[in-house]
């Protein structure tokens, strides 16, 4: 008798530990995606992860040319110092600094999420960036399909209700193919990358001496004239002020864009009397507003205007550094103890070789915004 409990002791052990990698297999959950009405595979098998309770998804969700679905928002990716990721629509932007650990918008304010990289792929927080833009972000669990993360415009027309129908059959076939070669592709297990730590100075200033560390230097560029090749200039770290006059802004309107997508800053310039200056801004806005979405309360004028404009709500942006050569401009900063306010001209060799000194020196490269001016 004991012989036999003893043996049907081991048997009920060994079906336990047979059952032990099924029951973890259907423990672990798989996350499908959607966009619109039409289930979303990217590159790579790539899926939505869920970090500390908070699903994440790939950046390439938002890149029309690899999901086939338009969702209003574009992406910019640049690798030069560390990883940035730029999320724009018509109405705004958000900037993933990566290894930082940090994210604005286009007001320069800090949001309380951040992007994360997976298998060396950047990853946004998927309800948070929906919200930021206007999407609709739903999360969808099944029984036996997994749970189906969802990102709607108002171009979607099936309810998730409805999708989950008509979409059961792609479901069941992606998650079975999943769930057979358990591929580590739903739960990728690549850290973030540490915080990049600050450059160090090179030497210990002497007591009571000012190093170009110092001095915070502002940049605007005097686009009106800008040609292709300028935006490329400026690392994706260095952001400027680009400044227009309201009869350039149509044929600059690609240039806009793109700034606006990089982080910078968009002013108006203008000139005439102080009841011209206020009707060339309303015209100026009213381009801004169709063209990139935005509208600027930034104004460079002649000194006579600032007052009036000043008073009128705007911000005046007003150089202290002045010059039309690279030698020119570097050698006013020099005299600069705490800031300098300088406008860079429209030439390439100018800004190239002005940017490029000024990272040599360590100068602190500031933003322009309404904030500061």
């Amino acid at each position: 008798m004991k012989k036999r409990l003893a043996a049907l002791l081991c048997a009920v052990v060994l079906l336990c530990a047979a059952a032990l990698p099924r029951a973890e297999a259907a423990a672990s959950t798989v996350y499908l995606l959607a966009t619109n009405d039409k289930m979303c595979d990217l590159p790579g098998g790539l899926l939505p992860v869920a970090v500390s309770g908070t699903i994440y998804v790939p950046y390439l969700v938002f890149d029309k040319a690899t999901t086939g679905v338009d969702l209003g928002v574009y992406y910019g990716l640049t690798q030069e110092r560390g990883t940035i990721l730029t999320l724009y629509s018509l109405s705004g932007y958000l900037t993933f600094t990566v290894n930082m650990g940090i994210c604005v918008d286009n007001q320069d304010t800090q949001m309380d999420f951040r992007a994360v990289i997976r298998n060396g792929v950047v990853y946004v927080p998927a309800a948070a960036v929906c919200n930021f833009f206007g999407l609709t972000y739903s999360f969808l669990p099944t029984t036996d399909r997994g749970t189906l993360i969802r990102i709607t415009n108002s171009s979607s027309t099936l309810s998730d209700s409805v999708f989950l129908s008509s979409a059961s059959g792609g479901m069941n076939h992606r998650y079975n193919n999943i769930i057979n070669g358990q591929e580590p592709m739903a739960t990728p297990a690549v850290n973030n990358p540490a915080p990049t730590a600050p450059p160090q100075p090179s030497s210990t200033p002497a007591p009571g001496s000012t190093t170009k560390e110092d001095v915070h230097v502002y940049l605007a560029v005097d686009a009106s004239q800008a040609g292709e090749g300028l935006l490329s200039l400026f690392p994706s770290s260095t952001h400027a002020l680009f400044l227009f006059t309201p009869d350039s802004l149509a044929p600059q309107s690609a240039l806009i864009r793109q700034a606006v997508a990089a982080g910078h800053s968009v002013g108006l310039i203008v000139d005439g009397s102080a009841e011209d200056a206020l009707e060339q801004l309303e015209r100026g806005n009213e381009l801004l507003t169709h063209i990139a979405r935005i509208r600027t309360r930034i104004v460079s004028a002649p000194e006579r205007l600032t007052a009036s404009l000043t008073g009128a709500g705007w911000s005046c942006w007003t150089p202290n550094v002045t010059g039309s050569t690279s030698a020119d401009l570097l050698r006013g900063l020099e005299s600069r103890k705490s800031m300098g306010r300088v406008t860079l001209p429209a030439n390439t060799s100018v800004v190239s070789r002005v940017l490029s000194q000024l990272r040599a020196d360590r100068y602190t490269l500031r933003q322009p915004l309404e904030t500061n001016l």
